[in-house]
């Protein structure tokens, strides 16, 4: 296995050059002198060539030749969500450290192949919930953490996007069960990820889903009910088929507190009330905003910067993580 030493930047190759390839060329860019990108793979020599020509790395269209690199620390691996796992196994059983897009694949028994690979190989399993990082979230976080809400009554969580019949025209796999799922699976994880994060493991889902205008295999408009361990009551509205990206929020209302998290994900405060004041939190509170004209957010910078340290280090958390949130939304796709 490739071990980066503390004094020479990480070395990235990338498999899967399409639509969220972009934002991870400029996360490992953001990293100056402790990340490189040197290599980027994919099947399509189009998409191939606007990645080197954007990056500068070498090209692949085969991802075992680009895996024959002995210089390559972590795959980030960008494909497909059906795809997910066969490519992280495979550079898992390469030695690489495997950085996943959501989600770590469609299936548990296709994402628990990928966990166990990569800790049979004795490399690092990186999911990508770049959202858990914004500002905003990290706040919030450290409020629950506090106690400063006291007892937690409720999470609701709304999505509100647009994805019209052109975006999932643009390839086969698109809205199919077996390689992209719907509105929950592919654009609602990161809020069904972020109740979770901020509101502890879940106990009780029940959902109804419905393909409404959009022609694919899978839902573009849905809803669930949750009921949280510590017996917090939550809710998620998510569609496909708002006028634009214009809503990614999410509340959190407790005995003592509420806060409102808006934006197209999650990266404004838009309510921030407690009933006894923390004067440094507080005062965070009107800081922790920040514009974002894409879904994605700016959490991958942040992402690839403790990736950067914890392929080192150990400090993130694995693979576990990941599972439990994929366990999760196959509830919400069994509970229909």
């Amino acid at each position: 296995m490739t071990t980066p030493s503390p004094d020479s930047p990480v070395r990235f190759g990338l498999v899967g050059c399409g639509r969220v390839a972009p934002t991870h060329f400029d996360a490992i860019e953001a990293l100056g002198d402790t990340g490189k990108l040197v290599a980027v793979c994919d099947s399509d020599p189009t998409a191939l060539a606007d990645a080197v020509s954007r990056t500068g790395a070498e090209g692949y269209g085969k991802l075992e030749d680009m895996l024959a690199r002995k210089d390559i620390d972590v795959v980030s691996v960008c494909t497909p969500s059906g795809l997910h796992a066969e490519h992280g196994i495979a550079a898992a059983r390469a030695g690489k450290h495997v950085l996943v897009e959501k989600p770590i694949d469609v299936t548990l028994e296709k994402a628990r192949a990928l966990v166990d690979a990569c800790e049979k190989a004795g490399v690092r399993l990186f999911p990508v919930f770049q959202n858990r990082l914004n500002t905003t979230v990290q706040l919030l976080k450290q409020a629950i953490d506090a106690g400063r809400f006291g007892k937690i009554y409720a999470i609701n969580s709304t999505v509100i996007w647009k994805r019209e019949q052109d975006y999932y025209d643009t390839a086969a796999w698109r809205g199919t069960r077996a390689m992209d799922g719907g509105a929950f699976m592919n654009q609602g994880i990161h809020f069904v990820d972020a109740m979770r994060y901020l509101g502890g493991e879940i106990v009780e889902v029940k959902s109804m889903l419905g393909t409404l205008a959009r022609d694919i295999e899978c839902e573009d408009t849905g809803s669930a009910l949750f009921r949280f361990e510590n017996g917090a009551l939550g809710n998620i509205f998510v569609t496909m088929l708002g006028p634009s990206d214009q809503e990614g929020s999410l509340t959190v209302i407790g005995k003592n507190g509420t806060v409102r998290l808006g934006g197209p994900c999650m990266n404004t405060i838009d309510q921030w009330d407690f009933q006894e004041p923390d004067p440094a939190m507080d005062a965070n509170a009107h800081d922790a905003d920040y514009h974002t004209n894409s879904v994605y957010g700016v959490g991958h910078r942040a992402f690839y910067r403790q990736l950067a340290d914890a392929a080192t280090n150990r400090a993130m958390p694995d693979g576990e993580d990941g599972l439990s949130t994929l366990r999760l939304l196959i509830r919400i796709y069994e509970q229909t």
